[in-house]
């Protein structure tokens, strides 16, 4: 929707398949959780855009909601709601970024996959199912010197909370209950020698705590060449 010659509005909604992160516990092919509710996801985004240094000025929000059904009467009500931007700060630097708040998200991966927490075996009758909240979001600055060169910095984060973690602290569920925190972050360097042609350097360094033991790093250097056809 145009607002006059320099900005305008965007409208989105979408109907989603229902997933929810879980892993199989039968030796076959089940319905989900998400598909047990007999019904799909629906996310909404609305969007401000307008052209600044030659490139989009962007704010928006959007909304996320999920029915999922674990059986014997226990359903959970996945939600999410998110802000993202994209903000040029000058013809050469701009900013970009994303935030979500929501629960029983794994199936768009948040919380390490996970959309609840079990008080012991999942698909079990007398198992107690909980919901688990989580936060995060990234922020990438990128430099672009020249139309052959681009560099980038960016920071994420993926927290579930860790109130929610303790609610059952002695389960046996998929996964480890105790994952608390993903920390991510990356440089790199993007050289186009030729509109089809383009090397790139990257470090990307991982940090991931648990309830239960100490934060465990990861580092990870890429070197790579694309061919554009």
């Amino acid at each position: 929707m145009p607002l006059g010659d320099q900005s305008s509005l965007l409208f989105q909604a979408g109907i989603l398949d229902p997933v929810s992160g879980e892993t199989p516990y039968a030796p076959y092919r089940e319905a989900g959780p998400g598909e047990q509710s007999r019904q799909p996801a629906y996310a909404t985004r609305i969007a401000w855009s307008r052209t600044i240094f030659g490139q989009p000025l962007r704010l928006g929000a959007a909304g996320y909601y999920s029915r999922q059904d674990y059986g014997f009467g226990q359903n959970v009500d996945g939600w999410a709601g998110t802000a993202d931007i994209e903000l040029p700060l000058s013809h050469q630097l701009s900013l970009r970024g994303a935030f979500y708040r929501g629960r029983a998200l794994g199936g768009l991966y948040a919380a390490f996959g996970r959309s609840v927490l079990y008080s012991g075996e999942p698909g079990m009758q007398g198992t107690e199912v909980q919901a688990l909240d989580s936060v995060g979001g990234w922020a990438q600055l990128k430099y672009r010197p020249a139309t052959k060169w681009e560099f980038n910095a960016a920071f994420g984060m993926d927290n579930p909370y860790a109130s929610d973690l303790k609610y059952f602290p002695y389960a046996e569920a998929y996964g480890d209950q105790a994952l608390a925190k993903n920390l991510g972050s990356f440089v790199n360097m993007i050289y186009r020698p030729r509109s089809d042609l383009l090397f790139s350097a990257e470090y990307r360094h991982l940090t991931t705590y648990s309830l239960t033991s100490s934060a465990s790093n990861a580092g990870h250097l890429n070197l790579t060449m694309g061919v554009l056809f």
